[in-house]
C-alpha cells in the first residue's frame, strides 16, 4: 500500500461558495500526515516516518482490517466533475449498502431475513441449494443429523451461517440480487482483486475501489470466507478456495468506515484518491498543530469510526437510488425500514454456532 500511496494523489470533495460540490486537491501541508494514517489503518499499527512507513509501535496495535471493494457508481448524465462531485458526497454520507436496499425491504427483501423468524423449511431451502453446489463439486454433503444440532443450539445463529454460505455462491444463489450483503477483499492483494473486480466488463474511462475497515471485535457484523470454509471442514466437507480474501459485510459499509475511494484510469493506471470529507475535515482542523497527536487520531477512528454529519441522509440515500436504509446502535442491534420512514425492523446478527 505504500507504493501505491505514493503514486495517488489525493482529493476530497468540498462545497464551494455558490453552492455546488466539487473535487479539490488537499492540503499539501496534509498529504504526509493523511498517508501516515492511511499506511496505520492498512498495515494495523500506528507508524511514523514518511508515508507511515517505519516500524509500527508494538505498543499501538489497532483492532481493524481494512477491506477494497471494486464498484461501478451509477453516475447521472452531465458535466463530469460537478455529477462525480455530488456523487460522492451522497456516497460519503451514506455509504455502500447490500443490493437488497435497492427495492423496499418490506415487499421486497428476504422474507426471513428482514421480518420473519427462520424455521426449518427456510432452513432445509438453504441447505438443499448449498448441498447441491457441495455434490456437483464433490465438496461432501452437509448431514441433516448436524443441521439439526446446531439448530438446536441456535436457530437464528444456523440460518444465518447458511446465509453467508449462499451470498458466497454467488450467481447460483437466486436471491443473490437481493442479498442484504456486501463482498470486499482484504490483505496483501486485496486492492488488487478489488480492482481486477471494478475493471471487468468496465467500458468506462475509470474505475473505482472503495477501502474501508472494521474492527475486530465486530464480529457480528462480517464473517471472513476462510471461516466459512473452516466450520465446514469440521463436518468433513469441502468449500471454494478462498482465492479472493473474501469478507463478506452484513448489510452495508457505513460511511464512519469507509477512508476513500480509489478513481483509477484504466488507460493510464493513473491514480487518485478522494478521502472520505469527514476525514479530511479532522485534519483540517489540525492542520497548523505541530503536535497533533496522531497515534490518539488513529485509535478513536479505529475505535469509534470517523463522524459523520447524516443531517441529509434521506435526500442523499434516495439521490444514490436506495429505497431502504438500516442503522447500527452500539450495542450492535441492526434496524432496517424504507426511506423516509421509521427503520423498525430488527436484523439478525452473525453469532458464533461452533463453540
Amino acid at each position: 500500500m505504500f507504493k501505491i500511496l505514493q503514486r495517488t494523489s489525493l482529493k476530497t470533495i468540498e462545497l464551494d461558495y455558490s453552492g455546488e460540490y466539487r473535487c479539490i486537491n488537499v492540503d499539501s501541508i496534509l498529504v504526509t500526515r493523511i498517508r501516515n494514517l492511511l499506511n496505520s489503518i492498512y498495515h494495523g499499527g500506528v507508524r511514523s516516518g514518511i508515508y507511515g512507513y517505519a516500524r509500527k509501535n508494538e505498543n499501538h496495535e489497532l483492532n481493524v482490517v481494512s477491506f477494497f471493494r471494486g464498484f461501478r457508481p451509477d453516475f447521472n448524465h452531465g458535466n463530469y466533475e460537478e455529477v462525480i462531485s455530488r456523487y460522492f458526497h451522497n456516497y460519503f454520507e451514506v455509504g455502500e449498502k447490500g443490493k437488497a436496499y435497492r427495492e423496499n425491504v418490506l415487499d421486497d427483501g428476504i422474507p426471513t431475513y428482514f421480518y420473519d423468524t427462520p424455521d426449518s423449511e427456510e432452513i432445509d431451502e438453504l441447505l438443499q441449494l448449498i448441498n447441491s453446489i457441495l455434490k456437483k463439486n464433490n465438496f461432501g454433503k452437509i448431514k441433516p443429523e448436524k443441521i439439526r444440532s446446531l439448530i438446536e443450539k441456535d436457530t437464528l445463529g444456523t440460518y444465518m451461517y447458511l446465509l453467508n454460505l449462499a451470498h458466497n455462491i454467488g450467481g447460483r444463489w437466486e436471491n443473490k440480487c437481493r442479498s442484504p450483503f456486501v463482498s470486499a477483499s482484504y490483505g496483501s492483494k486485496g486492492f488488487e482483486t478489488a480492482l481486477r473486480f471494478a475493471q471487468a466488463r468496465n467500458t468506462d474511462i475509470n474505475s473505482y475501489v472503495i477501502w474501508g475497515f472494521t474492527n475486530i471485535n465486530d464480529s457480528g457484523n462480517y464473517i471472513f470466507t476462510k471461516e466459512l470454509s473452516r466450520n465446514l471442514g469440521m463436518m468433513n466437507v469441502n468449500w471454494y478456495e478462498d482465492i479472493h480474501s473474501e469478507i463478506i459485510i452484513k448489510d452495508s459499509i457505513a460511511p464512519q468506515n469507509i477512508l476513500g475511494v480509489f478513481e483509477i484510469n484504466n488507460e493510464t493506471s493513473a491514480k487518485q484518491f478522494i478521502i472520505n470529507p469527514s476525514l479530511y475535515k479532522l485534519f483540517y482542523a489540525s492542520k497548523d498543530m505541530h503536535r497533533y497527536k496522531f497515534s490518539e487520531l488513529v485509535n478513536y477512528i479505529c475505535r469509534e469510526g470517523i463522524p459523520i454529519d447524516q443531517s441529509n441522509f434521506m435526500k442523499c440515500a434516495r439521490e444514490l437510488g436506495y429505497k431502504s436504509y438500516g442503522y447500527r446502535l452500539p450495542n450492535g442491534q441492526t434496524f432496517a425500514g424504507e426511506i423516509d420512514r421509521e427503520a423498525n425492523i430488527r436484523l439478525p446478527e452473525n453469532t458464533n454456532i461452533w463453540d
